[in-house]
């Protein structure tokens, strides 16, 4: 049993599960918005002789194949939590040792093993999917991303922002991925004016928004965790950005990254009224209780991150650090999940 939780614990089981849990958020605001909506006319039509639950999942395009794409990911991402521990056992040591995983729970050759079998499973997944639905921009992206968590873990971990902007990359990419999916080159979707629905252009700017927000929240926690974790990488010898610059000149670099994010908030915000106030004539494109509840979400992200950067620009210890790292990581919660009320 307790082999069984330090497994989950190395491939972040939680991590694991937003992962999952975002791409189908994402799947099913494209599906309720995009092309490939079923329209409101024909939806009695397709729907009637199906259960609550089948007909859930046919509306808002969740099947085999999407879970599928979540499982390749899945495996992919913690093939990658494998490998970034291997590698830091000696930072750990510093660091967290009573956290420590590879090498005292779980043996380095099996951590090893891990990753490679993860990562066979999840690239054959993803060229499976890539043949059948002749989209091989689904493998490719996999590809890419297994490597860059390798080299992530292996090389760039401790070099000049290079490593903090890999992973947090390999975040942002997660909602344009299931986009990718949804978007084939043969271009079979459903003709927008038979569906009457928004359309792919508010989709990909929604979804766009969202990579965004991930991309450089995650930028700014790896940086974070960076200042919390400097005196293992200097027993490393590492070069991250707290080590090259000096923790008050990094975190006025986050706080200049933190201001065009905030901005990018409330953007996202206006944008979707300005779409409710020029479909006036649209009864069924958002509530008035569904923009209520999606302003409430996107304030609070927003007040998570503010709050997360008071306590960063006081923080002298470690645990308030890694405090500040997780706020931010609540403020991408709540902005990820906002597309849920939009439906």
């Amino acid at each position: 049993m307790n082999t069984l939780l330090q497994f989950l614990r190395l491939v972040r089981f939680g991590n694991l599960v937003v992962i999952a849990l975002t791409m189908g958020i994402i799947q099913v605001f494209i599906a309720a918005h995009g092309n490939s909506a079923i329209s409101p006319a024909l939806e009695y039509l397709y729907l009637k002789d199906l259960s609550l639950v089948e007909g859930l999942f046919f509306k808002y395009n969740i099947h085999l194949d999407f879970i599928l794409l979540v499982l390749s990911v899945v495996l992919i991402a913690a093939a990658g939590n494998v490998i970034n521990d291997y590698f830091d056992v000696k930072a750990d040591r510093v660091n967290k040792p009573d956290r420590l995983i590879v090498g005292k729970h779980i043996k380095r050759r099996w951590a090893i093993m891990f990753n490679w079998l993860f990562n066979a499973a999840g690239i054959g997944i993803a060229i499976y999917l890539s043949v059948v639905h002749d989209n091989w921009w689904i493998s490719l992206v996999a590809f890419v991303i297994i490597n860059f968590l390798w080299f992530y873990s292996a090389v760039y971990k401790r070099k000049l922002f290079v490593g903090n902007i890999l992973v947090a990359f390999m975040v942002g990419i997660v909602p344009i991925y299931v986009l990718i999916f949804n978007l084939p080159l043969d271009g079979y979707a459903i003709s927008n004016k038979l569906t009457g629905h928004l359309g792919d252009w508010f989709v990909i700017e929604v979804v766009g928004i969202i990579s965004v927000i991930a991309f450089v929240i995650n930028l700014m926690r790896e940086v974070i965790k960076d200042i919390a974790d400097i005196r293992g990488d200097l027993h490393l010898s590492a070069k991250t950005v707290p080590i090259a610059m000096g923790i008050k000149k990094t975190k006025m670099i986050l706080l200049i990254l933190a201001i065009p994010l905030l901005l990018l908030m409330m953007f996202y915000l206006y944008n979707i009224y300005n779409y409710q106030w020029m479909n006036v004539w649209r009864e069924d494109l958002f509530s008035a209780t569904s923009l209520t509840f999606f302003t409430i979400l996107v304030s609070a992200s927003i007040l998570f991150m503010i709050a997360a950067f008071l306590l960063l620009l006081t923080a002298n210890r470690r645990k308030i650090y890694l405090l500040s790292s997780n706020l931010l990581k609540l403020s991408m919660i709540f902005g990820t999940v906002s597309p849920l009320l939009l439906l």
